[in-house]
């Protein structure tokens, strides 16, 4: 048990930092942040808009570092709020033509990292990875809700 515990955590602390790192090196060529990487992403995949609950949601992110991912892509020109008469809240974030570009190079850059990063895995053996940590990400979350530590 002590090793399943010792190799789940490792890996899992691997890929993350190895994602991190990624995402900085990649945002920096484009002279942005690797934290505005989901950001941007999202709001491509989502051409619509999304509010930043919405936003938070699909990144994984609490609002108040959401909050100043988008104020620091508003800030570079990248997205905007569009605002529906009084209302302060529920705006919809959309990318500006400028972010629709960087969005898309940044979606280049996942597909291109992820190809790499899947090599020899086939489709159905990706599937059934993603599956199974998504009943571990579940599991995982259960026990934090239920108050229990590891």
């Amino acid at each position: 048990m002590q090793q399943r515990y010792a190799t789940f955590s490792l890996l899992l602390i691997n890929i993350t930092r190895c994602v991190q790192r990624i995402k900085n090196v990649e945002m920096a060529a484009l002279g942005l942040k690797g934290r505005e990487v989901q950001c941007l992403f999202s709001l491509f995949q989502c051409r619509e808009g999304a509010t930043l609950k919405q936003l938070c949601e699909m990144c994984g992110e609490d609002k108040g570092m959401m909050s100043r991912t988008v104020k620091q892509l508003t800030a570079e020109g990248l997205v905007f709020l569009r605002r529906d008469g009084e209302r302060k809240y529920r705006n919809p974030i959309l990318l500006t033509k400028e972010g629709e570009k960087v969005a898309e190079v940044v979606s280049e850059k996942i597909s291109e990292n992820l190809g790499r990063a899947s090599c020899g895995i086939s489709d159905g053996e990706r599937e059934e990875l993603y599956r199974l940590l998504g009943i571990v990400s579940e599991n995982l979350t259960e026990i934090c809700r239920a108050g229990s530590a590891l």
